[in-house]
């Protein structure tokens, strides 16, 4: 009976999926961040980190999120939770990220994109207000439907013209604009080994959240066989990940650019089309998550779905372009998630497998991420922070995410125990029964595919510069 009250009618391939989940691969972040290498090698390996979550994310979470008899990712919240906070989590949760990481998010890609074709800031300027007028005009023409065909037919363009890029560099023994070895050692040189045990053993989960509730866990949910969502998720990363080592790699990024030829501007092309294509599927799901979870529970009706859709589209895009405004670099942009969301990613990864995790308890780690963050701002402009760089042995990158992380761990922890319901828990414990969590976390083969793709995806993401070097 309870599965009646959601919709189940999926309906996409799993050739589709792959397709339609390339364009989300965060491409001009990563390169931007690479070209900059030998002064944010600590912010280098936090975007591994980004890396062993996705990964994570894919093995352990896809398949529950398969399990479930849902289509959209607004249902979710529903679905997990009852009684009291769950419909104040789910309009917060519409406002925190519709209103706040989202167009972040697209202020992150629409930078490094200016950054990678132009050079002067005028003309980065021009490109940033063409950009901005693109993605208004789409706000008119998107839609579930459509942006699954249009991804995937992109996706996989992307991969055959990188393909053949990648053949035809190496056949021709083009490298002589590769970046040079000591690019990616002076990196390398730069890295303590106390910074990649956090990183790689705390720090993961602590930024960023893993269950894949984005526009990946959308997707998933309107699989035809959700038994497949996992093996989906894991080809279409690999993709992602090879595509990002050509990009960082091969001489479309180091040459001199007089000298492409027509083979490097089409690969540019589709880069481009994956950038934009990323930029609209966040801010539809900005508008997805601010209807489903504010706007829709005040209504009696959808007759204006559509209205307020696209109102809360340009209501993102003008956000985002608030953000710009800043002047921020991409780097400081690309932190500013991590420190929005410090002590977020436990609290996601906790509901899946203990009960007494309800809504308040989500709530309370979304409330203290930004509260923290700001307290966290001026204990930096202070003698402790100093002091707390020099104890820890830390950079500024991971102690910003460290200890507001703990700080807001501590707070869900507390507000768990305080307001913990019997009739809640009793519910929570059905829902992980029937999705079925831990059978995937207690399996060992599940471990060693984890640290097997984890690996893979390193060597795909900078194993050609590697190799080329």
């Amino acid at each position: 009976m309870r599965r009646r009250l959601f919709s189940t009618d999926k309906k996409s391939s799993s050739i589709l999926l792959i397709g339609a989940l390339i364009p989300s691969s965060g491409l001009f972040v990563a390169n931007s961040l690479f070209l900059n290498s030998s002064n944010n090698s600590s912010l280098l390996l936090l975007y591994f980190q980004s890396v062993v979550a996705i990964v994570f994310g894919a093995v352990f979470f896809a398949p529950a999120w398969g399990r479930m008899p849902l289509k959209t990712e607004g249902e979710f919240i529903p679905y997990r939770f009852i009684g009291k906070g769950a419909v104040a989590l789910a309009r917060f949760r519409g406002l925190y990220l519709g209103l706040l990481i989202l167009p972040l998010a697209i202020a992150v890609s629409i930078r490094p994109l200016a950054e990678f074709l132009f050079s002067e800031k005028g003309e980065q300027g021009i490109f940033i207000g063409c950009t901005f007028g693109i993605l208004g005009l789409n706000v008119f023409f998107n839609s579930l439907k459509n942006r699954i065909r249009i991804d995937s037919v992109i996706g996989y363009a992307t991969i055959l013209i990188a393909s053949i890029y990648f053949i035809v560099r190496i056949v021709h023994g083009d490298t002589h604009s590769a970046p040079r070895a000591n690019h990616f050692v002076h990196w390398l040189n730069h890295l303590h080994l106390t910074e990649v045990l956090w990183s790689l053993t705390v720090l993961w989960w602590f930024a960023t959240i893993l269950d894949l509730p984005d526009m990946r866990g959308q997707l998933l949910l309107t699989s035809k066989d959700g038994s497949k969502s996992r093996r989906n998720l894991i080809y279409s990363f690999i993709i992602s990940y090879f595509i990002q080592g050509i990009l960082l790699t091969f001489p479309l990024v180091y040459s001199n650019r007089a000298e492409w030829d027509w083979l490097s501007h089409l690969f540019l092309a589709f880069i481009i089309l994956n950038a934009f294509q990323a930029m609209f599927n966040t801010n539809h799901w900005t508008a997805s998550l601010i209807y489903s979870g504010v706007i829709r529970p005040l209504l009696t009706h959808d007759n204006y779905e559509r209205t307020f859709g696209i109102i809360a589209m340009f209501l993102s895009l003008a956000i985002s372009a608030l953000w710009i405004s800043l002047d921020e670099s991409t780097s400081d942009l690309f932190s500013t998630i991590f420190l929005f969301t410090a002590g977020v990613g436990p609290v996601f990864i906790a509901r899946w497998f203990w009960s007494k995790v309800n809504a308040q308890t989500v709530l309370s780690a979304m409330i203290g991420a930004p509260l923290i963050w700001m307290l966290w701002l001026l204990v930096k402009q202070t003698e402790v922070y100093p002091a707390l760089i020099s104890l820890l042995g830390l950079s500024d990158s991971f102690i910003d995410i460290l200890l507001p992380g703990l700080a807001n761990t501590l707070v869900w922890l507390i507000t768990m125990r305080v307001t913990r319901n019997e009739e809640e828990v009793l519910h929570a414990k059905h829902w992980i029964n029937e999705v079925g969590p831990y059978r995937e976390l207690c399996d060992v083969k599940n471990w060693l595919l984890f640290l097997g793709l984890t690996l893979l995806s390193g060597l795909l993401l900078f194993g050609p510069t590697l190799v080329m070097g």
